[in-house]
């Protein structure tokens, strides 16, 4: 069966997070802590160089992918000083692949845009997504120290390359109203735009913080998307874990049986049918996992959090002894080591909260694409 999930032979896409800079502070960012501008203390800062994307990615490698994803939880792909040479490095090795970028557009200058847009354009198969929640006036309530202008320059100077790209609109209330200006200004960049439901509200109104902790105020969803409440018995229990006096094993059997009632399967995200391969998920410290969601569960701090706590304790059981760090081995050394074999033998009876809910009946994308 571990043949079938995550050999080196059979990759065929990966998610590489270059970079844990950014210049945005958006409020439920895993990047910060507790919706403020505080770094998470788990967070390492600094970016992919060239040189060290060479000696982690053999020629060989390069060559048998079809897609890659730099997106990132924890910083913006734009920021690393090496992304143009990167990406070239890339396209000389294997032209033909797909690349996806998603950005805030806010950073660098025109010209980095330009030389970023005559890439793209050399394959119409990649594309750059710009993650923009509004216009001048309401962007930067969400996307904290973004300016607009820089934003605006960015997506001109990469639209008149003729590159493809994609604008992602997060819906909230003070935005909602700008749906139909934003689809004008998408048309005449060339882009198309999707309007997303944004994660965030952990049973209340999302607040953005200050370095101290205050509130300087709350954002809240679209009217059609109502927060929902947490329950009191998840509180209580996710209350009981915060305690540090219980382990994993105390608590296993009643969580690998939450979403025993489901009947649907697991349906994994990172099984890249189209060519025959599965993606892996590469974090800028090195760590390898088996998909973006369980990368961006391995940094988070939710210390006084409750939304992915339960998430992350089954997780820490799940990868105890895993051996999946670029710094100690190489990627083929660990991804033929079976790392992931943790995360497939449980897939029958959706005993892994976060593949149930990322990749199961009611999946994470469908509900943000709603």
């Amino acid at each position: 069966m571990a043949q079938e999930f995550w050999t080196y032979k059979n990759i065929r896409a990966v998610h590489l997070e270059l970079s844990t800079l950014c210049n945005s502070i958006c409020p439920w960012c895993p990047r910060y802590n507790n919706f403020s501008p505080n770094l998470n203390p788990n967070i390492t800062e600094g970016s992919f160089s060239l040189q060290r994307f060479k000696d982690t990615f053999p020629k060989d490698f390069i060559k048998q992918l079809r897609t890659w994803t730099f997106a990132g939880d924890y910083g913006d792909p734009c920021t690393a000083k090496d992304i143009i040479p990167i990406l070239e490095y890339i396209h000389d090795i294997n032209p033909d692949c797909m690349w996806q970028i998603n950005t805030n557009g806010g950073m660098k200058n025109v010209q980095f845009w330009k030389e970023l847009g005559e890439l793209f354009a050399k394959n119409k198969k990649r594309y750059v997504i710009f993650s923009v929640d509004g216009l001048e006036d309401t962007n930067h309530i969400y996307r904290r120290n973004v300016k607009w202008n820089k934003v605006m320059s960015a997506m001109e100077a990469y639209s008149a390359t003729g590159a493809t790209g994609i604008w992602e609109f997060l819906k909230f209330k003070h935005n909602e109203h700008q749906q139909e200006e934003a689809k004008q200004l998408a048309d005449k960049l060339g882009f198309q735009i999707k309007f997303k439901n944004p994660n965030g509200f952990e049973g209340e109104a999302m607040p953005a913080r200050d370095k101290d902790y205050n509130i300087e105020y709350k954002i809240y969803p679209a009217e059609n998307k109502p927060i929902q409440p947490l329950s009191k018995q998840t509180i209580q229990f996710i209350d009981l874990i915060n305690t540090g006096n219980i382990k994993y094993s105390d608590v296993k059997d009643r969580v690998e049986t939450f979403y025993s009632d489901k009947k649907s399967c697991i349906h994994c995200h990172a099984n890249h049918k189209f060519g025959g391969g599965y993606e892996v998920r590469i974090n800028y410290d090195g760590t390898v996992w088996p998909c973006s969601f369980f990368g961006h569960l391995s940094k988070k701090y939710l210390q006084n959090r409750y939304v992915s706590r339960i998430h992350q304790l089954q997780a820490e059981d799940i990868f105890k002894n895993i051996k999946n760090d670029l710094n100690e081995m190489t990627l083929e050394e660990i991804l033929d080591g079976d790392p992931f074999k943790g995360v497939y033998e449980k897939w029958d009876g959706n005993r892994i909260l976060l593949c149930s809910d990322s990749c199961g009946q009611t999946n994470t994308m469908e509900k943000i694409y709603a």
